[in-house]
């Protein structure tokens, strides 16, 4: 079982520059869903990951994936998409992390690059299994989780919150949760029109569904400071 990454910019940067990503990049908050907010955060994008209550969300989970199954879709051979199997707890911040990195087409190195590299003809499933038994990321990921801003939850908590990433790849924009059976594609998309795209799908595919939450936490994967 992992202990969960807390949802702040700092202790996901952390986590992802100890596992390869460069210290040019970084991720930062992002304040806000509506035009005027998005425009404040720095160009370009790469990726976005939402904090988001799951409690009103099994309805939707439901119709959404009897849906694509019974119409389909087309999903990139680009995708690196990782199961998160139960035996991985509370893991779901890291497979958003590693689902950003993966698919962002930012250059990796160090752990991240190594497991990419050895699971690309892997399936899924067999991604999530392999990460179980990946040291490098697991400890980079425990520590990070033990230095944020709130007490750390245990390991063994049944967290009430779920971490997913959104990436755009291929001219398409890709919500990747690896509790869900397969990658979501939401339609076309454009480096200039990502972060509008995702933050309409997170407007309607989810803050739609639990309007009065207040726990919803969107952070952004950017350029930043050395």
């Amino acid at each position: 079982m992992w202990l969960p990454l807390e949802s702040n910019p700092e202790m996901l940067t952390t986590f992802a520059r100890r596992v390869g990503m460069p210290s040019s990049f970084t991720f930062t908050d992002v304040f806000g869903l509506d035009e005027e907010l998005l425009m404040m955060v720095p160009q370009p994008c790469y990726a976005l990951t939402l904090l988001f209550p799951v409690k009103k969300m099994g309805a939707f989970k439901k119709e959404q994936r009897a849906q694509i199954e019974a119409s389909g879709q087309t999903l990139s051979p680009k995708l690196f998409y990782v199961t998160q199997h139960d035996s991985c707890g509370n893991a779901c911040g890291t497979i958003a992390a590693v689902h950003a990195l993966a698919n962002s087409g930012i250059p990796i190195e160090g752990a991240i690059q190594k497991f990419v590299a050895s699971q690309s003809s892997a399936t899924p499933d067999e991604r999530g299994h392999a990460l179980e038994n990946e040291t490098d990321l697991k400890e980079a990921s425990e520590s990070s989780a033990t230095g944020g801003q709130t007490e750390t939850p245990d390991r063994n908590d049944d967290l009430d919150n779920h971490f997913i990433c959104f990436v755009p790849v291929e001219g398409h924009l890709y919500e990747l949760d690896g509790r869900k059976a397969f990658p979501i594609n939401h339609g076309p998309s454009s480096p200039e029109t990502f972060l509008s795209d995702s933050a309409k799908v997170i407007r309607e595919k989810f803050m739609a569904n639990d309007p009065d939450s207040l726990n919803f936490n969107v952070m952004a994967l950017v350029l930043g400071d050395d």
